[in-house]
């Protein structure tokens, strides 16, 4: 209730608040609005994808991702801010504290990984989570880690079975 009063004391506030009026004549609108109609500024904001990576760019974000991929048994690439990737990681936590978190939004080149995870598996939105399938699931003598996928695909697997998983 206190929210909506609030609400209807700012909103007649800024309606009784006349803004100055700025005129602008036709010559100056083409340069007001050059910069946006460029190709360059074309992609949208907090897109993952606005730039092509270079080649030397995406092979160091491979050689990560598929280093990270073999070396760790539980693996989570994430945005700090995500909240599904809270979830899948808090998730994870709760079973094992041996799980890797590479936070792709604190990290200089966190668009080039993503834009290679989504070239690997087809999914462009983190989390990406990987769990190591241990040889004794397998029935093989080398573990592969498997891409579980997203928050929703982790929450879909039984807690029981995870654990199975992860623990081995």
């Amino acid at each position: 209730m206190f929210a909506a009063r609030r609400l209807a004391t700012v909103s007649s506030h800024f309606a009784s608040v006349s803004a100055p009026r700025v005129s602008v004549t036709a010559s100056a609108r083409p340069q007001l609005f050059a910069a946006a109609a460029s190709p360059r500024n074309s992609a949208k904001v907090g897109s993952s994808f606005s730039s092509a990576a270079s080649p030397e760019a995406m092979s160091d974000a491979k050689t990560l991702v598929d280093n990270a991929i073999k070396d760790n048994d539980v693996l989570v690439f994430s945005k700090s801010y995500c909240p599904y990737c809270k979830r899948a990681k808090a998730i994870l936590e709760d079973i094992t504290p041996d799980v890797k978190v590479y936070e792709l939004d604190e990290m200089d080149d966190g668009s080039v990984i993503q834009q290679y995870l989504k070239s690997l598996n087809g999914q462009g939105t983190v989390p990406h989570v990987y769990i190591k399938q241990h040889p004794i699931l397998l029935l093989t003598t080398q573990a592969n880690a498997q891409f579980i996928g997203g928050c929703s695909d982790l929450q879909a697997i039984p807690k029981n079975q995870l654990v199975k998983q992860i623990k081995g």
